[in-house]
């Protein structure tokens, strides 16, 4: 008998979000569960948007600086893009941004700014992160300037597609699981002759990164349930033989408070952390809401 999400289950998860969870993962649970207005959504988004066009001031909690970075301003971009009522002003801001703060000689964009160094942080956050995996985030920015037609982005982003697939091909270790997101959003907004040509090296990183056996897991990885968010989704068939137990699990770790929680701390500030950790928890539960409803588990 397939496990449910219980009535009682979703009603605590629904209550966490609305009452303890930031206003914005409130609005967009509204939005997609409950046909709330898409305006209530962009005006709790722009509380994080800084005059660049960009977004910083925590949207990403793990990062409490208050000037934009790429990373926060990616995040704010899966969000905008997901909604069906665009909003095409902000989405031209984020874009603006990014074009700004391009850095031709690294052929992308810093992750953080310099000026994160100076607010509390995850111990893994130190300015100059990440720059041994390219791709997070510059493949996927390089996948919004795909997206999002206009002069100057349409012809940085002819450039540098061809430097994505260079880094996927013969750089990139294939071994670094936010990386490998960013490098699938990205090759989801290529045509699919482009996509099926690097769609070797793809399944690479998918194989090396998300670890099918439940046996095999410990704490903070790459699960199948990271990369696949429906039945439709492009690798569900590597592992449909494993996600209904992960969903199983994942009802399971439901908290008794009615959310999920970060299964990571930061080793430091541990007061801020406290905080970040219930926007965590928000973040988080409105994904597994997200995740079960797709697969028909509520």
């Amino acid at each position: 008998m397939t496990l449910l999400l219980s009535k009682d289950a979703y009603e605590n998860a629904r209550r966490f979000l609305l009452t303890r969870g930031r206003k914005l993962e409130a609005a967009l649970f509204l939005h997609e569960f409950e046909q709330g207005d898409a305006e209530e959504v962009y005006k709790e988004l722009a509380t994080f948007r800084n005059e660049d066009g960009g977004f910083g001031n925590a949207l990403e909690p793990d990062i409490r600086c208050a000037a934009s970075s790429a990373l926060a301003t990616t995040t704010a971009m899966q969000t905008l893009l997901k909604i069906t009522e665009r909003n095409e002003e902000m989405i031209e801001g984020a874009m603006r941004y990014f074009l700004s703060t391009y850095d031709e000689s690294r052929h992308g964009w810093d992750i953080i700014p310099q000026e994160a160094e100076q607010f509390p942080r995850a111990i893994w956050w130190e300015y100059g992160a990440f720059l041994d995996h390219w791709g997070n985030p510059n493949a996927e920015i390089v996948g919004y300037f795909n997206q999002i037609p206009s002069v100057e982005c349409t012809e940085l982003a002819a450039t540098l597609n061809s430097y994505v697939t260079e880094q996927l091909r013969e750089v990139s270790d294939l071994n670094e699981m936010h990386e490998m997101a960013c490098y699938l959003r990205w090759a989801e907004t290529l045509p699919e002759d482009s996509r099926k040509a690097i769609g070797g090296k793809l399944d690479e990183f998918v194989n090396n990164c998300v670890i099918k056996n439940p046996a095999d897991r410990q704490g903070y990885g790459g699960y199948p349930l990271l990369i696949v968010d429906s039945p439709v989704s492009r690798y569900y068939p590597w592992y449909s033989e494993v996600i209904p137990g992960d969903l199983d699990s994942l009802i399971e770790s439901q908290g008794e408070d009615g959310a999920w929680s970060p299964n990571w701390a930061w080793g430091r500030f541990e007061e801020t952390w406290e905080k970040a950790r219930v926007e965590w928890q928000g973040i988080l539960t409105l994904k597994a809401l997200r995740t079960l409803r797709s697969f028909g588990r509520l």
